[in-house]
This record gives C-alpha cells, sequence and structure tokens, in this order.
C-alpha cells in the first residue's frame, strides 16, 4: 500500500474497485494512484466488522493472501482512520476469520478479468430545470415555466450520501439556473462538506448581494459562467433573454472579486464566428479561461445551426488555438483523439434520480440505466447495457455522447 512520501494519509482519500483500488489526494493538484490487488483486498478487509484481537487462522490468511502480518494489519488501520476511511463509528463486531479473509481474495481475484472498467470519476446531477431564460440550445428544454425540484431535498442528500459512499469524487450541479433555487445552496454546501470536487454553471444574471455572499461562503471555484456570443445582440438572442448581456458582464465582474471565472460558450454556425470577441469581452471583465464547445443536437436544439464534423475540425479547433496564442488565454475545446468520458468514466442523473450516460441525453428514455434511489448503483454501473455504447470508439470528433441521441 506504498504511496508517494509527500503525500500524508491524512489528505487520501480511497475506494476499493473491482481490479484492485484506488486512491487520490484531496489537495491540489489532485493525483490518482493505483493499488495492487493485495492492498485493495486489505483495505476492503478493515471495513468489515473488526476486532483488535485475530484468531491465529487469520493471522496466516492475512500473511499468506496479502502478505501482510499482524503488526501490519494495526499500522493499516490506523492510517485508513487517519484518511478517513475507516471512522470511529465503524465499531467491532464478529472477529476477522480465515474464511472471511479468503473469501475476499478469491472475489478480488475473480472480478480482476471480469470487470477492467473503474468506477466513475465524476457525476452530473439535475436537479432541476427551472432557468429565468430560455436558450435556444437547451438540452434539458429548461426556462422559467419548467420544473423546480421534482424531489424532497432530502432525497438528493440521500443520492449524495451514497454517490460519496461508492467513493466518486467529484460531484457537480446542472440546472436550469443553479443559483435560482435556495435548496441549491444547501446541495452545494453538503457536496463540499464531504471533501468533494465540485463546480456550477449560471448565466450571472440572477447574482444579488445574498447568492454572492452564499457562493463566497461556499469557497466555490472556479465558477462557469455563460456567454454565448461576442456581442449583446447575438448573446441576447441565443439565451432568449434581451437585457442579459450587461448583467451577465456585471455578474462576472462581481464573482472574479472572489473567484476565478471561466466563460463557456456553445459554439453553433451563429456565434462561430464571434469567438474573438467573446475572447476580448472576457478579458475585459479579467477571465482568462474559456470553454469553447460545440452545441449538442438534442433538446431544443435546432440541427440546422449545430457544426457539422468538418467544421469543428477545420474551423473551431484551429481558431481555438490561434485565439488562446493569440491572447495568452487557456481554451478548452473537444479533442478529437479522446473522449469526454460520459458514460465510461461519469454518467448524470436527472430530476427524477434517473442515471444516463451523458448529460445531453437525459431527454431520451432509451438511454436510462436506472435510478439512484431504488437501483444498487454498482449493479448499474458495471451491468447496465447501455454503457456499450459509450465505451468503445466513436465515429464523431465531438464525442460526447451525441451519436446515439435522436437528432
Amino acid at each position: 500500500m506504498t504511496l508517494p512520501s509527500a503525500l500524508r494519509m491524512a489528505d487520501l482519500r480511497f475506494r476499493h474497485e473491482h481490479f484492485g483500488a484506488l486512491a487520490w489526494s484531496t489537495t491540489q493538484p489532485r493525483r490518482f494512484f493505483e493499488l495492487p490487488g493485495a492492498a485493495a483486498g486489505v483495505a476492503l478487509l478493515a471495513r468489515e466488522p473488526l476486532t483488535p484481537q485475530y484468531p491465529g487462522q487469520a493471522q496466516t490468511a492475512l500473511a499468506d493472501r496479502f502478505g501482510v502480518d499482524a503488526s501490519r494489519w494495526h499500522t493499516i488501520l490506523g492510517e485508513l482512520h487517519s484518511a478517513g476511511v475507516l471512522t470511529s463509528t465503524d465499531a467491532p463486531a464478529e472477529p476477522l476469520t480465515d474464511a472471511r479473509v479468503h473469501a475476499v481474495a478469491d472475489e478480488a481475484e475473480a472480478a480482476r478479468p471480469r470487470s477492467p472498467v473503474l468506477k466513475p470519476f465524476w457525476v452530473h446531477l439535475q436537479p432541476f430545470t427551472v432557468c429565468n431564460q430560455k436558450c435556444l440550445h437547451c438540452y434539458c428544454s429548461g426556462g422559467p415555466k419548467a420544473d423546480p425540484f421534482l424531489l424532497p431535498l432530502e432525497q438528493w442528500h440521500e443520492i449524495i450520501r451514497r454517490l460519496d459512499d461508492y467513493g466518486v469524487p467529484d460531484v457537480y450541479i446542472t440546472g436550469g439556473e443553479s443559483l435560482l433555487l435556495p435548496g441549491f445552496f444547501d446541495l452545494a454546501a453538503d457536496i463540499i462538506g464531504r471533501g468533494l470536487g465540485f463546480g456550477v454553471s449560471t448565466n450571472a444574471t440572477v447574482l444579488n448581494a445574498g447568492r454572492l455572499e452564499r457562493l463566497r461562503d461556499l469557497g466555490v471555484s472556479p465558477v462557469q459562467v455563460s456567454l454565448d456570443g461576442g456581442q449583446a445582440a447575438t448573446h441576447e438572442m441565443i439565451r432568449g433573454a434581451p437585457g442579459s448581456w450587461p448583467k451577465t458582464l456585471a455578474g462576472i465582474r462581481a464573482l472574479g472579486e472572489f473567484t476565478e471565472v471561466v466563460i463557456n460558450t456553445v459554439v453553433n454556425r451563429v456565434n462561430l464566428g464571434e469567438l474573438e470577441q467573446v475572447v476580448q469581452a472576457g478579458l475585459g471583465v479579467g477571465v482568462r479561461r474559456f470553454k469553447f464547445f460545440p452545441q449538442k443536437p438534442v433538446g431544443r436544439s435546432n440541427s440546422a445551426v449545430t457544426l457539422d464534423d468538418a467544421t469543428i475540425l477545420t474551423v473551431l479547433l484551429p481558431q481555438c488555438q490561434r485565439l488562446a496564442e493569440v491572447y495568452a488565454v487557456e481554451i478548452e475545446t473537444i479533442s478529437p483523439d479522446q473522449g469526454c468520458g460520459s458514460g465510461s468514466i461519469g454518467f448524470a442523473v436527472d430530476q427524477r434520480g434517473d442515471v444516463y450516460p451523458c448529460i445531453f441525453g437525459v431527454e431520451n428514455r432509451s438511454l436510462r440505466a436506472g435510478n439512484l434511489l431504488t437501483d444498487d448503483l454498482d449493479t448499474m454501473w458495471f451491468g447496465a447495457a447501455v454503457w456499450e455504447q459509450f465505451r468503445g470508439e466513436t465515429t464523431t470528433p465531438c464525442r460526447r455522447c451525441e451519436a446515439p441521441c435522436p437528432r
């Protein structure tokens, strides 16, 4: 269970995988470490009911199967307590037996060739779709008349707890407009309080003193703000929100006083020619990080304005590279050689608690893998047939799940 000496056990989190185990640092920059089957087995056994004294057979079994004697076992338990893997509520019960040691080892060895897939690294939660704007490209058909919470807040806290217990490092909340609902801040506090990675997107037009104070108190960073044009007319037309351009820029300035802001632009044929103006507008309000991702042909999106593959490859990508170099800014966009991870290292949860491979596919019921409140997450993640079309190679350069979604 050797980890880099520069890391303290107290800075680590841990989860068991079917092939072994994974540990990661909670400090920035985060680093992930694969643990071999023996260390994974030891840590899994550490979650079993334990007593300070072990029968001689169990000691022999620990040494034979995992190379761990009784003295080393107690050291590992102490390290796992320090890392937060075990807590003081893990009260001793039945003694650990040699049969249980061998059963855990057999299970890990049998699962290794069966499941090379890791547990998820991130989850997008969509507890609501209500929004003060009505964007032309909205993947969930959100708007002023859309749904607020369909599930009680208590059930969303339960979902967050289950994801944390399963070992998901990052949990993000999306909408709708997140900052409209007080319940968003309760959920955000729960996620952040658990030490999980967190992020939020907003159109920045609903910021008031109270919401700004809560974001500041939570320490949310960065905050992603939507800016869908390089000039007021384009941005306001795409977002269906007259007068929103100056409010968005003012909101970015207010957020920039205490956190880093990332501008997100959903790129289509209407605003493709304004990306340089978006960068210039962002620089004018102190932003140096941008996301330029193509519009998806889902939800309310008009397929007539979405970019085709050739335009993505020959226009969007070179434009992003040029603007990053000219203005010395960071621009994130698609990578034709890499998948985004939807369905393979992460998934989405809609406002009913239903699980989907990709947040852009939550309106396509054929992509539903199950429900986090009623179904076992491990069974869903490793057993649902829907993941197969997301865990192989795709032919689109975007590779962000629009291929299996209805056009």
